[in-house]
């Protein structure tokens, strides 16, 4: 189970961010504002993502590889376990944190993202 929230795969791939682009609607990152489209993930848990982004070995293909992996194995986990986000606002340079607790997602949810009317920027 995970937190009902997609990453931007090219800045991944860049190593360049783990920038939120969408939100599975009732989700646990969306229920509350708990995690806004366009924030930064920083930290998922103890894990430091800045520096999973900085690291220096290995292709760009073996780097947005490990670092989606990494990344989902840090997101995923137990139905009502939790996992602390730390976030970045755009043009914000503080960190704040969340707990959210992790929960399966409905059939057939709708995804929010910064294009739909829904959309939080």
């Amino acid at each position: 189970c995970g937190v009902g929230m997609g990453l931007d795969s090219q800045l991944l791939a860049a190593g360049r961010g783990a920038v939120v682009t969408c939100l599975a609607r009732g989700g646990p990152a969306e229920q509350g504002g708990a995690v806004n489209i366009g924030d930064s993930i920083v930290f998922v848990d103890d894990l430091d993502v800045r520096e999973l982004m900085n690291n220096p070995e290995g292709s760009s293909y073996t780097l947005s590889r490990g670092v989606s992996t990494v990344l989902a194995n840090a997101l995923l986990g137990d139905t009502g376990s939790t996992v602390r986000l730390g976030l970045q606002r755009p043009g914000h340079d503080d960190i704040i944190y969340r707990e959210l607790r992790r929960a399966p997602l409905a059939p057939g949810c709708q995804w929010i993202s910064a294009g739909s009317e829904d959309g939080q920027e």
